[in-house]
């Protein structure tokens, strides 16, 4: 596990979710907790939301597949009689 990072990312993402509401944290401190800069993340995040508004796209357009959704790389290719 790496530093700082979460036995429970979701127990963690929820607990964030509740700090940032109730202001006991800031977005700076946020991302600060993971390395990243707070304004250049915000400003990427703006880029992708106005492309997806754009693109007539939602979040659910876009979001990676689960591990059932994506196609099996290992399926088995039918035999063409070679």
């Amino acid at each position: 596990m790496r530093n700082g990072e979460h036995v429970d990312p979701l127990k963690e993402a929820s607990s964030q979710a509740t700090r940032l509401t109730n202001h006991t944290t800031t977005l700076a401190n946020e991302y600060a907790k993971q390395g990243r800069d707070w304004e250049s993340e915000l400003r990427q995040r703006a880029k992708e939301l106005q492309l997806m508004a754009e693109l007539g796209l939602t979040m659910a357009d876009v979001a990676p597949a689960s591990p059932q959704e994506q196609p099996n790389d290992e399926a088995e290719v039918p035999d063409e009689g070679i």
